[in-house]
């Protein structure tokens, strides 16, 4: 049988396969955790503005009195804020708005909201949860190593899951009789379902990935991206670049196709999506390969029994 002929018909046997195998595993196992990292950040990204919504507290139910205004308002917060000096103030816009206070001391700045209705503290503008998801931007987007060296290991990590998927894709086909298994989870399927699912979702989410992963590079290497389409663009007198495909690599790596509440919780939901492929390939990887060799050691050095038969 013809090289690509058993590529076609029985893809486990080609050794481009088990190259490619060997490949998806080890770069998974390698990148593991930084992919884990980079998904769960990106994830609670996608959830800075219900977030912002939920904890910033911005508003104040509207009292049937006169609002603190100008100099009534600043001579209260300074009582209130005894002790801290009583820097830019934003009052409302709306009757709902709070008014919006930066406080300052030993050269500290933190920003509060006041009610100037009551005339009390309303609490910090950044509370712990607006903290963490900032910082956990910062994660994902520069690695909390500054945005150049951040934003190239981001680059780097980019190529590496695009070489993850393509090749994770390559690894999907079964063969010309049996591919059509792999677009669905099947009872009574020879796999077990952590593999179905693994391949599952790996197929359906292929564009996602790629997505993610050309995009990633493509802003950890803008220039070297920039260069490339220099290249293929035939025409650079006509200020339009062949760069249609990465800006919708871009959007979505941004989620910014859609609108509306449900169509952001939809982008929430499938930013899950490589950290369900990680954890679904570990765990599969876990017991096809390390639990067996212990299993394999526990059986070789078990004792062997020195009671003969019929002495029980």
């Amino acid at each position: 049988m013809q090289g690509w002929q058993r590529w076609g018909r029985a893809p486990q046997t080609h050794w481009l396969r088990k190259l490619l195998f060997q490949v998806h595993l080890w770069l998974g196992i390698a990148v593991g955790a930084y992919v884990l990292v980079i998904s769960l950040s990106g994830s609670a990204l996608l959830l800075r503005s219900p977030f912002y919504s939920w904890f910033e507290p911005k508003t104040v139910e509207p009292l049937d009195v006169a609002p603190l205004e100008g100099a009534a308002l600043q001579e209260r917060m300074r009582e209130v804020y005894e002790g801290f000096n009583v820097g830019f103030t934003i009052e409302g816009f709306t009757p709902s708005d709070a008014t919006y206070v930066v406080l300052e001391k030993d050269g500290v700045y933190t920003p509060y909201y006041f009610n100037q209705y009551t005339g009390e503290n309303i609490g910090p503008a950044r509370p712990w949860p607006l903290q963490a998801i900032e910082w956990l931007a910062d994660v994902h987007d520069d690695l909390l190593l500054g945005r150049e060296l951040g934003r190239t290991i981001n680059g780097i990590g980019g190529a590496l899951f695009l070489v993850m998927s393509l090749s994770g894709l390559l690894i999907w086909w079964r063969g010309t009789q049996r591919w059509r298994d792999g677009l669905l989870i099947r009872r009574g399927s020879a796999r077990g379902l952590l593999w179905q699912l693994h391949s599952f979702i790996g197929f359906w989410s292929l564009l996602l990935m790629v997505a993610w992963g050309m995009s990633g590079f493509q802003l950890g290497f803008p220039q070297a991206v920039n260069t490339a389409l220099g290249w293929i663009d035939r025409d650079p007198t006509d200020f339009q670049r062949p760069d249609a495909l990465l800006r919708f690599f871009r959007d979505v790596h941004f989620a910014r196709l859609g609108q509306g509440v449900v169509v952001n919780w939809a982008w929430i939901a499938v930013s899950f999506v490589p950290t369900l492929l990680l954890v679904s390939g570990f765990i599969v990887w876990w017991r096809r390969v390390p639990m067996r060799a212990l299993k394999s050691l526990r059986d070789r050095n078990a004792p062997l029994s020195t009671e003969l038969p019929g002495q029980s």
